[in-house]
C-alpha cells in the first residue's frame, strides 16, 4: 500500500523519507472512498512531465494537505450522489429546478457516523428530505448496501407517514432521499420539523453480519409547504362488474394525488384493488415506453399497511410528475385486482373466472 501511495503522490514526499510514505498510505486509506463506477466526480488527473521542477512540501504542509482534499473530496462526491437520487424523481427535479427545494445543510456526528441533511421540500402531497450517511471505514467485502429509518414529526407533535425511499446502495459514504405523507394540510405555510434517524445498518457485501450503527440522529429545521390545488369532482369510470370512482384530486408542485374507490362485482377470494396510471399526455413514458416512471405504490389513504385498497374504501394513488401547470391529465388506467398465483405460473383471471387486471383507456381527469 505504501509503495502505490508514494506514487501517486511522489511529488510531495521523498521514496527515500519512509515514515512520511507510511503517513500519506495511512491518510489515504482512512479517507479513500467507494463512489460507484457509473459516477465520475473529478477529471482524470496526468503525469507530469519528466523534466518538470520538483519541490518538496515540508512534513506537516503535506499532512494538512491531504487531510483538507480528503475532506472536501468527501463532499464532493456525496453530492453527485445525493442529487442523482434527487432528480430520478421528475416532480422533486421539477420542484429544484424552480428553486422550489431548500437547501438545509446539518450536520451530526455520532460514534464515528456522521449524517448530513441537505436538501429537503415540503407540499401538500409529499415531504421530501435528502441526506448523506458516511460510516467508519471498513474492508471492501463489508461494504454491502445500506440504509436507514427516519421519522418526521412537527411543531405539534403529528408523526409523518413513510411514502418510501431510495439510497445510493453499496458505498461506505452514501445518500438517501425519504419522502413522507403530509397530514391534510393544503395550504401554504411554514412548518417546523423534527427528522429523526434512530439507526443506520450496513449489510454485508459478500456474506457476514449486518451491522447496526445506533443514534438517534436528530434535526431541527423549517420548510414552506407549497400550496395546492383542489379539484373536488366526483369522477366516475366503469368496465363490466368494476367501477372506479375519482372523488378528489389534490394537485401540488411536486406530485398529483388521487382519491378514489373501486366497487366490484362477483369477485371472491381477492386481495383488493389497487389503481395505477398509465402514459398519457402530460405523464412520462417509462423505459418499456408504457408505465409512468416514479409512482408510489398505490395503497388506502391515511396511512393503512395494506397494499391494496379494499373494495368500497377510499384510497389515494399519488402521481410523481409536475402537473401544477396543466389543465388535465389524459392517461389510460390500470386496476390490479389480485389472486394468489403459483409460482412459476402465468395467471390472467382468477379462480371466479373474472381478469386479475382492468384496463380504463381514455380516462380525461382534470386537474383545475
Amino acid at each position: 500500500m505504501a509503495k502505490h501511495v508514494a506514487n501517486l503522490y511522489a511529488d510531495l514526499v521523498e521514496p527515500s523519507d519512509v515514515p512520511g510514505q507510511q503517513l500519506v498510505a495511512d491518510l489515504h486509506a482512512f479517507f479513500h472512498l467507494a463512489v460507484p463506477a457509473r459516477l465520475r466526480v473529478a477529471p482524470v488527473l496526468s503525469a507530469r512531465p519528466a523534466g518538470a521542477a520538483r519541490w518538496r512540501w515540508p512534513r506537516f504542509a503535506l499532512v494538512g494537505a491531504v487531510a483538507i482534499f480528503a475532506l472536501v473530496g468527501a463532499t464532493y462526491v456525496v453530492l453527485p450522489l445525493l442529487q442523482l437520487l434527487w432528480s430520478e424523481d421528475r416532480g422533486l427535479q421539477h420542484v429544484t429546478q424552480a428553486g422550489l427545494a431548500r437547501d438545509l445543510n446539518l450536520r451530526q456526528t455520532i460514534d464515528g457516523v456522521t449524517v448530513h441533511v441537505q436538501k429537503g421540500y415540503a407540499d401538500a402531497n409529499r415531504v421530501a428530505i435528502g441526506y448523506s450517511v458516511e460510516l467508519p471505514p471498513t474492508t471492501a467485502g463489508d461494504d454491502g448496501p445500506q440504509f436507514s429509518s427516519a421519522i418526521l414529526t412537527d411543531e405539534d407533535g403529528r408523526t409523518y407517514p413513510g411514502l418510501g425511499f431510495s439510497t445510493t446502495g453499496d458505498s461506505p459514504l452514501g445518500a438517501e432521499v425519504h419522502t413522507f405523507e403530509p397530514l391534510g394540510v393544503t395550504a401554504g405555510r411554514d412548518i417546523a420539523f423534527t427528522l429523526t434517524i434512530p439507526e443506520v445498518v450496513r449489510g454485508p457485501k459478500e456474506g457476514g453480519f449486518v451491522r447496526t450503527f445506533r443514534g438517534p440522529w436528530v434535526f431541527n429545521f423549517t420548510l414552506p409547504m407549497a400550496a395546492a390545488r383542489v379539484v373536488e369532482r366526483t369522477l366516475t369510470f366503469t368496465r363490466p362488474d368494476v367501477e372506479l370512482t375519482i372523488t378528489r384530486i389534490v394537485v401540488a408542485p411536486s406530485a398529483t394525488r388521487f382519491e378514489y374507490r373501486v366497487h366490484l362485482e362477483g369477485f371472491t377470494d381477492r386481495d383488493g384493488a389497487s389503481l395505477m396510471m398509465l402514459s398519457g399526455s402530460g405523464v412520462g413514458h417509462g423505459g418499456n415506453g408504457d408505465v409512468t416512471p416514479g409512482y408510489v405504490s398505490p395503497g388506502p389513504a391515511r396511512g393503512s399497511a395494506s397494499s391494496f385498497c379494499q373494495p368500497d374504501v377510499e384510497c389515494s394513488y399519488l402521481l410523481r410528475e409536475p402537473l401544477l401547470d396543466a389543465d388535465a391529465l389524459h392517461a389510460d388506467a390500470l386496476i390490479f385486482i389480485p389472486e394468489y398465483c403459483p409460482p412459476r405460473q402465468k395467471c390472467e383471471v382468477g379462480s371466479d373466472g373474472k381478469p386479475l387486471q382492468i384496463r380504463i383507456d381514455g380516462v380525461v381527469l382534470p386537474l383545475r
